[in-house]
């Protein structure tokens, strides 16, 4: 993977889960955020992308970003997780600060870094397909530092609720251009998307940190000026206060939408053999991984911390409400 010694990855673990809140109320009546539970498995989400982390960047150079509301789920989920590496936001602002956050931690430490970012809502039925295409789109991104890689998944519906991905002709490269990125379509377009042979974006992708922050400030400008001063040049207050400054006055902003839809330079993506993918942000998208036999046999990768509170298996609560016939999941 060119040069392993600066590879990182970033897990994604400071959203809300507000697709699947109503199903998943612990024993406090809190919701507990979708990546605190699991699909079939022993293993959080949360732990399954930590893991995907570990493979291709090592425990070390894997920093995961969370949320200050989630601590009572975190603190212990996150336990042998070295301090430094872990990052946490003063509240959700969205998939663009989730990462701009913890692209400038990995820039401080390792100014060569190219990064990863792994969601931490997605069921992987052969991890070891999907370590390889991450391994193909992380050493492209060493070699082109101006390039985002993203890792597209063959699609075999006409799904409203993912992004798509249409790309440049296969001509049997690993690596295909980016055309156009549609962001949820309407039916109509996703079954012309289909058709087309275009792809999902999984979210998984890779790039330079340094190529990744000149894409920021190309189509964020205003938010990258405004971590570079509350964060640099802001006098006063510790750094968790003046991020915590920071995210008083920050909205809340989609990489999707606001860097990836408006990226006025080439993208490359790496189509993914299949590999048993699902994006479990949905109660459609679990009841679509259970019927298909995915989220079994990842019990092996990560142990469960001794003490840590029991977890909610998001293809029970589905199963649970289909049963009852309540049609609001």
């Amino acid at each position: 993977m060119g040069n392993a010694e600066h590879i990182w990855s970033i897990v994604l673990a400071g959203g809300e889960g507000s697709r699947l809140s109503h199903l998943t109320g612990g024993s406090d009546g809190r919701a507990v955020p979708k990546q605190y539970c699991s699909v079939r498995s022993s293993l959080s989400l949360l732990h399954q992308a930590l893991r995907r982390g570990h493979d291709v960047a090592g425990p070390e150079h894997t920093v995961v970003v969370v949320s200050a509301d989630h601590r009572c789920w975190w603190t212990t989920e996150l336990i042998d997780v070295p301090p430094e590496n872990v990052i946490v936001q003063p509240c959700n602002r969205g998939t663009a600060c989730g990462l701009m956050l913890p692209l400038l931690h990995i820039l401080i430490r390792d100014p060569e870094a190219t990064v990863i970012t792994l969601p931490s809502d997605h069921v992987v039925g052969d991890e070891a397909t999907l370590r390889q295409a991450i391994t193909t789109a992380a050493a492209h991104a060493q070699r082109n530092p101006t390039q985002l890689v993203l890792l597209g998944i063959g699609a075999d519906r006409p799904d409203t609720g993912l992004g798509w991905i249409e790309t440049s002709a296969d001509d049997g490269h690993p690596v295909r251009t980016v055309s156009q990125f549609v962001e949820k379509p309407t039916r109509a377009q996703a079954e012309a998307l289909l058709r087309n042979g275009a792809l999902w974006n999984s979210f998984i992708f890779a790039m330079s940190a340094h190529g990744l922050y000149t894409l920021f400030e190309e189509t964020l400008p205003w938010m990258t000026r405004m971590y570079i001063y509350t964060l640099v040049h802001e006098n006063g207050g510790s750094p968790p206060e003046r991020v915590a400054r920071l995210y008083e006055r920050l909205p809340t902003v989609d990489f999707s939408r606001a860097v990836l839809q408006q990226a006025g330079w080439g993208m490359s993506v790496v189509p993914v053999p299949p590999c048993g993918w699902t994006d479990v942000g949905t109660p459609e998208g679990v009841a679509r991984c259970v019927s298909t036999g995915r989220g079994k046999g990842t019990s092996h990768a990560v142990s469960r911390t001794a003490g840590s509170r029991p977890l909610i298996d998001l293809a029970d609560v589905v199963e649970e409400v289909g049963d009852s016939g309540d049609s609001s999941a």
